[in-house]
């Protein structure tokens, strides 16, 4: 595989050229201006978790801005991996402080929920082509941010709306990412930026509902990892 070749996957893009996609590239800096009020909302010491997350979402942005402008294979891995690492860490985190698991539960149920997004994938490879532009490998993070706002209800009722709140703006980025190719007739510049920006609105609010509350059993679990 030549991890160096163009790819041409959003309308915007008409070529390789480093600036065939500004609008792409430069929507993403919704997500460093979300990790910059998520810092500021977070306190004078944020907790260790809490700047690893919030850190993430900044390398979102930047991943993907590298991916908008080099378009590259190298670039793609680098975009998508940020992605992947944040959602595992925050599932991580969600359970020790929503959910009240020790830390060995809470990464228990992270191997459970990669075995099932790895079968998942493994299931779309033998049915036919989603028409969802590739949006498919998003599909078990939705799933996932649906299980956390009902496990959350019960638990802590402040999480819970943010993380529905979170659901349904990621419902939205999903259908802008999804489209993107689908209305390029009637609107070259395409509908990824709504990825983007809906996208970064979606992290903001599950860092809120994170943020939110504590499952008492989580209290000390949480304060360990935080010195």
């Amino acid at each position: 595989m030549n991890w160096a070749e163009s790819i041409d996957m959003y309308c915007e893009r008409t070529g390789p050229e480093l600036w065939s996609e500004p609008v792409n590239a430069l929507t993403n800096l919704a997500f460093i201006a979300v990790a910059v009020m998520l810092w500021r909302s977070a306190g004078r010491q944020p907790a260790r978790d809490t700047r690893l997350l919030i850190g993430l979402i900044a390398a979102v942005g930047l991943g993907s801005l590298v991916f908008h402008t080099v378009a590259t294979r190298w670039a793609a891995v680098l975009d998508i991996g940020f992605i992947g690492i944040f959602v595992l860490a925050y599932f991580q985190r969600f359970q020790v402080r929503i959910l009240g698991k020790g830390e060995a539960a809470a990464w228990r149920g992270l191997g459970g929920f990669v075995m099932l997004a790895g079968l998942f994938g493994l299931a779309t490879r033998t049915l036919p082509v989603l028409p969802l532009n590739g949006s498919e490998i998003y599909l078990p993070p939705f799933a996932l941010l649906l299980f956390c706002a009902w496990r959350a209800h019960p638990l802590a009722p402040a999480s819970s709306p943010w993380l529905l709140r979170a659901s349904g703006l990621f419902l939205v980025s999903i259908t802008c990412r999804a489209i993107d190719q689908a209305v390029c007739t009637a609107w070259p510049l395409g509908t990824h930026m709504g990825w983007h920006l809906v996208n970064a609105a979606m992290l903001y609010c599950c860092m809120r509902g994170l943020l939110a509350g504590s499952a008492p059993a989580a209290n000390s679990q949480t304060k360990s990892t935080q010195t």
